[in-house]
């Protein structure tokens, strides 16, 4: 019966990641296909700040779960706390690039705009994640899903309306893609009927230190995610040394292509850390957790192998077909695009697992080594920007995959049952 509803849940969840995906894939072929390259290219740069920022965020999604699966909602760091320390630090990250040399850098224009509607956005996505987190937690699995499929969609019905009275410029199409992060209103009344908690006995800076300290390690480590995941582009563009030109915006769309999923992983990350959870607090007989550990990275690799040889035929076809002729892409370059995102994922749920043992110090040191790899090797990549890219794009995941499995590894070495040292 266990069994039975939990792959239920996975398949509410399957399909609400499917239609996500298909959406946000439709909002960025329309996007591709009405600005020029050379804005379409300034638009990733700006949706790697938004949602590298919102990724920062994204680990308060599985905070959230893993309280409310556990009943600590009450504690030290109360997630309602946590989320409001978490958006004060994202906010302050956003301001950052209202600075007109950093503007610059990032938005191509030093007083660019762009970055009031990220700083806007951060605000939402605090509390939406926090509003998803506490769904899946506490089981709701159909609400859960009903929201990231909104999240998805009012983007696209937003560029739709937009399209069809202004027009779409990188402006307006920026302010459609930032509304998606208010789709958590139509659940807020979950959220408060979830987080209230009684007056603590004494009130004071301390009250605040531990959601805080919480908020702040699990930022840093989505900090460093975001780096090689929606972030990527930015990172490419801030270590290149050098304008991207044509041939950057053409990499970009592919590499968004490719990673679009990945933006969703996010609602099985969070649906994996109450499973987890729960089989550390339930007796799990017959349960290897080796074993599992093996089998997902072998099944991974399967998966990546074969995405990456359909890539290699298909791919650049449809990214032509995606953005339009002009975004010319070679066959290895989406191939091996391909490959990387089915390593991230594996990464991103080795993340999860980490949350679930509330070992918050080694999913720091995991994506740290993934992060800081990558940034080496853009720094010194003899390769153009299309190759450096690419393996760059290869080169930390895999980094953190070796490490994070090693971790886990040793901490299955007990029985999931016993408390996980917290980090």
């Amino acid at each position: 019966m266990m069994s039975a509803r939990r792959g239920s849940q996975v398949f509410t969840v399957g399909v609400a990641v499917g239609i996500s995906s298909i959406v946000g894939y439709a909002l960025l072929a329309i996007i591709g296909r009405l600005l020029t390259p050379n804005d379409f290219g300034l638009f990733v740069s700006y949706w790697g700040v938004l949602f590298g920022l919102a990724s920062s965020l994204s680990t308060i999604e599985q905070e959230a779960a893993r309280q409310s699966a556990e009943g600590d909602i009450r504690g030290s760091a109360p997630i309602g706390k946590v989320a409001v320390a978490a958006s004060i630090i994202a906010v302050l990250a956003a301001a950052v690039t209202l600075i007109p040399p950093v503007a610059g850098r990032l938005y191509g224009d030093s007083h660019s705009k762009l970055g009031f509607l990220v700083l806007l956005a951060v605000l939402g996505f605090s509390m939406q994640f926090m509003v998803r987190g506490l769904l899946v937690g506490s089981g709701k699995i159909r609400s859960y899903g009903a929201l990231v499929i909104t999240e998805a969609s009012v983007r696209l019905v937003a560029l739709l309306a937009i399209w069809l009275t202004v027009g779409v410029t990188l402006g307006t199409a920026a302010a459609a893609v930032a509304v998606g992060a208010y789709a958590w209103l139509g659940w807020a009344r979950n959220a408060r009927r979830n987080t209230s908690t009684p007056p603590p006995p004494h009130r004071g800076p301390q009250l605040w230190r531990a959601p805080f300290r919480r908020a702040g390690s699990l930022m840093f480590a989505a900090a460093l995610t975001a780096c090689i995941i929606t972030g990527y582009p930015t990172m490419v563009a801030a270590f290149s040394g050098g304008p991207l030109g044509p041939e950057g915006g053409t990499v970009f769309a592919a590499l968004t292509a490719s990673r679009v999923p990945l933006l969703f992983v996010a609602p099985l990350q969070a649906l994996a850390v109450p499973a987890i959870v729960r089989w550390r607090l339930d007796d799990a007989p017959g349960l290897n957790a080796r074993q599992w550990i093996i089998r997902g990275a072998c099944a991974t690799v399967a998966i990546a192998t074969i995405g990456a040889a359909g890539a290699w035929f298909v791919g650049p076809w449809a990214v032509r077909i995606a953005f339009g002729a002009q975004y010319v892409v070679a066959s290895a370059a989406i191939a091996g695009l391909i490959f990387s995102a089915c390593i991230l994922a594996l990464l991103q749920l080795m993340s999860a697992a980490l949350i679930a043992f509330g070992n918050y110090r080694w999913m720091g040191i995991v994506w740290a080594s993934a992060a800081g790899s990558t940034a080496i090797w853009l720094l010194l990549s003899p390769l153009s920007v299309v190759g450096s890219t690419v393996v760059g794009a290869l080169v930390g995941p895999l980094v953190g995959v070796a490490v994070g499995t090693t971790v886990l590894w040793r901490l299955t070495s007990v029985s999931l049952r016993e408390p996980a040292p917290l980090g």
